[in-house]
């Protein structure tokens, strides 16, 4: 009876620790959606350039803008999602910054060096990856 138990468990074991990982990996994507939404939302809000800092080294994702009544102060942090401290998920981006510009469309202007954007993240077996378009929307 013991041993159909411990079989029963070592089945069960690597399915669960699979399932955790694709949960979490799935929570990283919601954030990542998220982080690129707001990014663009500050844009026009504040009728300035946002930015989408993606700290791969750290697995960290960073919102700012320019929230000075006149401009060309200080950018303020909106948002900050560590994904490795939340959900141990590793994050790797093809670079490490995106632009929107008032209108909420992504721009390539300095320091950002393109306009499309692939993130992709992992834990353990399960991957799964976002990818921006060149005008900045979140494609399925």
């Amino acid at each position: 009876m013991v041993l159909i138990a411990l079989v029963l468990l070592g089945i069960a074991t690597p399915r669960f620790l699979n399932l955790s990982g694709r949960v979490a990996v799935g929570e990283a994507r919601a954030h990542v959606t998220s982080a690129v939404s707001m990014a663009r939302a500050a844009a026009v809000r504040f009728g300035r350039v946002s930015y989408l800092v993606i700290d791969a080294a750290g697995d960290r994702l960073l919102v700012q803008v320019d929230t000075s009544a006149l401009g060309g102060g200080l950018l303020a942090p909106l948002d900050e999602v560590d994904l490795w401290d939340e959900m141990a998920v590793n994050l790797t981006a093809d670079r490490p910054m995106m632009c929107f510009d008032p209108r909420g469309l992504a721009v390539a202007i300095a320091p950002c060096t393109g306009q499309g954007l692939v993130v992709r993240l992992a834990r353990g077996d399960a991957v799964d990856s976002v990818v921006v378009s060149a005008t900045g929307r979140v494609l399925p």
